[in-house]
Order: structure tokens, then sequence, then C-alpha cells
């Protein structure tokens, strides 16, 4: 049976709800995830849904929500209430990167460098080189870490906390995650890797070309148990074939994709350090301006100017439920953040599972998965525009 436990920041437990009508959680590997719960009023512990306290989903301690918002609806005799509110990533919302000058990273792994501004700006909180605690969290911790992900150098000023925490995890390719620690009434925040469950994954020598040569009714009956000792990870491969992709949705979107940049940096006028990144011509030429005053060390600039076109890219996304048929099973076989195949009409490609919806109804769960890029809202592309770096 799904429930749900509700417990404040002293990690107390205030009571466990099961009767429901619905529950939307949207789990993102990049950024923080929303949920969206739906329960009449009159139900018992409806009033421990208080903002500020967290939801636990079905007792797993890396499924944590954060209340933001109560909305009470009234109809004839009946009274319901809706929750809303961010999975635990949100808390990082709460802070922006508080600096004078930049809070530079130099080269290490991406794991390192997203612990690094979570510990500066809310665990162990500095402005500079002041210590500021009035910042810090106090039951926040940081995992030990692994050193994960690429090496790579990073600086920020000024942004928000989440906001800079996703750029860098979409330009290393690597996730995070809150969860919580029961024993030490704390919640930890540590990075996770995506395993490649691909067709094309280096520790298998064949590719999608022997696949090609499977019937319809081949491909159907399909399961990666056939492959079990043969690669070092199954493959996961969702088509409409399989029947475990459904109501699919494609998105290929080049509307905001440019592949030259006019990087800017220190300098003023026609004395300016500028530096053009991309060699695109003529009609696949698309350019845009990248403003770096801050920078005067050429090297940087190019690098730097790089991370920014890269936010220019080619949108390319699908999105579907999912149907979990025996050996595919999400959770099980596959998780959040893994690399898998997608297969439509005949096209294979390699997808990371970015976005995983989870809808709670009685004891019922349906689970909708994003593959690829995001697509942005309006409002995430509106902010993408007017943002502009602090001078």
């Amino acid at each position: 049976m799904n429930c749900i436990e509700i417990i404040n920041t002293n990690f107390e437990l205030l009571g466990i709800i099961t009767n429901y009508e619905s529950l939307i959680c949207v789990w993102n590997y990049y950024e923080c995830g929303t949920f969206e719960l739906t329960i009449n009023k009159n139900k018992a512990n409806t009033n421990k849904l208080q903002k500020g306290n967290m939801i636990i989903v079905n007792k797993r301690d890396d499924k944590i929500l954060l209340i933001d918002k109560r909305v009470t609806s009234t109809n004839k005799n009946s009274k319901t209430l809706k929750i809303t509110g961010t999975c635990i990533k949100g808390l990082t919302k709460r802070r922006i990167i508080a600096t004078n000058g930049y809070d530079r990273v130099t080269e290490t792994q991406a794991e390192n460098i997203i612990k690094h501004y979570i510990k500066k700006h809310m665990v162990e909180s500095y402005f500079d080189d002041i210590r500021t605690p009035e910042r810090d969290i106090s039951w926040v911790k940081i995992a030990p870490t692994q050193n994960r992900g690429i090496k790579t150098v990073w600086q920020a000023r000024l942004t928000n906390l989440h906001d800079e925490l996703k750029h860098i995890s979409e330009d290393t390719g690597l996730g995070w995650y809150g969860y919580i620690d029961r024993n030490e009434k704390c919640i930890y925040f540590d990075s996770i890797r995506g395993t490649d469950r691909t067709i094309n994954q280096t520790e298998n020598p064949n590719t999608h070309d022997f696949l090609s040569k499977y019937t319809h009714k081949e491909l159907e009956g399909y399961t990666h148990e056939e492959l079990q000792g043969t690669v070092k990870h199954p493959f996961i491969i969702f088509s409409e074939k399989k029947k475990n992709l459904l109501e699919g949705k494609t998105t290929d979107d080049d509307t905001n994709y440019k592949n030259v940049g006019y990087a800017a940096g220190k300098g003023e006028n026609e004395d300016r350090l500028i530096t053009v990144i991309g060699t695109a011509t003529g009609f696949d030429r698309r350019e845009v301006y990248i403003d770096l005053n801050n920078i005067e060390d050429p090297e940087e600039l190019k690098q730097e100017g790089q991370k920014k076109l890269d936010t220019y890219k080619t949108i390319k996304s699908v999105e579907g439920k999912v149907y979990q048929i025996p050996n595919m099973e999400y959770e099980k076989d596959f998780f959040l953040g893994d690399l898998v195949t997608i297969e439509s009409d005949g096209i294979y490609e390699d997808k990371r599972i970015i976005q995983a919806k989870e809808i709670y109804e009685r004891n019922n769960i349906t689970v909708e998965l994003g593959f690829g890029d995001k697509v942005p809202s309006l409002g995430e592309e509106i902010k993408r525009i007017i943002t502009r770096p602090i001078l």
C-alpha cells in the first residue's frame, strides 16, 4: 500500500497517510523535482501537512519532499487539500553563490565541484573568506566524495545555488540528490552517476546491428535476461514494438540552437578581449554574443565561452508512459540517470533518463519517463534570455 510519512525539521514523525487521492512526484537527474498531493482535508493527519514539513514517499529514504504551499478548495460538503512543493533538492533554491569576487574551483572531478558549492553556501558557509554561520542549515550534510565525474574547472558569483548545480550537472553528466539518514537525523547530499545500459555500451562489442535482424515478434519477446553473462549491464531498450513505451512524444528543436559564439572578456570598447568559438559557415552558422567581462586570460575565455555556447544546443527529447514488462522494471532493472536505448521506426538512439514522473493513485503506480534533453518551459526560457553576468 502506498503511504507517506510526515516529518518536521527535527526529524520527528508527525503522522502517516495511506488514503490520499493522488500523489504526483517528478524526480529529475539534473535539477530539483516537484510534487503535488491531493487529499480530502477531513482525513486524518492532514493538519500535519504544513509548510516547512517534509514527506517521505513509501518509506524510501531517497524520496524526500519539502512542502512549500497549501491550497484548500471547498465544494459543497467536502474540502480538498492540495499540497505542493519540491523534492529535498529544493533547499538549494534558498541560497545564492554569495561572494564579492568569483568563487572559483580549480580542475577537479565534477562531484567535488558540486559538493564544494553546497558546502560553502549551505553547510559551512562563507562570504569570500568570512565565515557566515547564519547561512548554514544544521541538519544538512555532504556525503564523502568518491571523485566521480569528469575533471573540469568552474566559477560562479551571485547566481542561485540550485541553478549553478543544475548547470554543472548538465555540463558534466553527473547527477545529484538528497537522502535522509534516520539515525543521524539529517539530510545528506550526494552525487549519482547513471549506468550505461544502452546497446552500444563499451562493455559489449555488439551494437544495434544484431538487433536489426530480429523479426517484429522476436523483438517484442526480447528480454535482457537473454544477454546475462555476455555484457556487464544488460540492455534496456524502449520501443513501441516492445510495447514498453506508450503514448510517446518526440521533440527535435533548433529554435535556440547556436554554434558560433563571440565571447567578450575583460576590457572596454575596441580594447576588449574577444574570441570566436565555433567553425560553422554559411547557412549553417548561428551566432550569439557571450558576455564574460571578468575574464582576462584568452584560454580561460575560450573555455568558459564554450560552456556558455553549449547551453544553446538542439533540444532532443522523448517522453512517454512506461509499461513495465518483466526484466525491464523501473527502479529494479533501470533507474533515473541511466543511459538507455530508444527505438523508433528502426532507428536506435541512446538517451539518458533525465526525469521520472510517478503517479500514485490508491494502490497503483504509473511511471512516465523523460529521455534526453528537457524541453524548457516558457518561464525557464525567459529566465535564460534575461540572465546576464554580474558586473
